[in-house]
């Protein structure tokens, strides 16, 4: 008797798809009907998703954007701080997803003079350190390498 991938129990090939990236989660709930219960799960999505996205969704700025909304999957809010920036820390920072990998990304707004605020975006990286430095009237953004 052969068997094949899609014989392999549920919660065996949810783990598997939660070793990947989202894109190939979702290349994987195409392949076939048996594997997209196992790919779209709950326990995949959450994989996804940082392991402090509670924390940063307490910070935001506007009322409702930071919770979970009722009925939500974790494939849904995935989807959803992908597609809609959150703002954080009463408008000076948004956060939002990277589709393809899940890193997060922030947005920081700098006052710039008189000409308002300027957004520089930055990803979360564990080989790089961002560091503000004031240069006369502006902010200077600085990246520096950590190796």
């Amino acid at each position: 008797m052969v068997t094949g991938m899609c014989d392999l129990p549920a919660d065996c090939l949810a783990l598997v798809a939660s070793l990947t990236s989202p894109g190939d989660a979702c290349r994987l709930a195409a392949t076939a009907v048996a594997l997209r219960a196992a790919a779209d799960s709950d326990q995949v999505w959450g994989s996804f998703l940082p392991a402090d996205c509670a924390d940063i969704l307490a910070r935001c700025s506007t009322p409702g954007d930071g919770r979970c909304l009722e009925g939500e999957t974790n494939k849904e809010l995935f989807s959803r701080l992908c597609d809609c920036p959150v703002l954080l820390d009463g408008g000076k920072l948004s956060f939002s997803l990277e589709r393809h990998s899940g890193a997060k990304k922030y947005m920081i707004a700098l006052w710039h003079g008189f000409g308002g605020y300027q957004y520089y975006g930055l990803e979360d990286s564990s080989s790089h350190t961002f560091t503000f430095t004031p240069d006369s009237t502006r902010w200077r953004l600085t990246r520096t390498c950590c190796g």
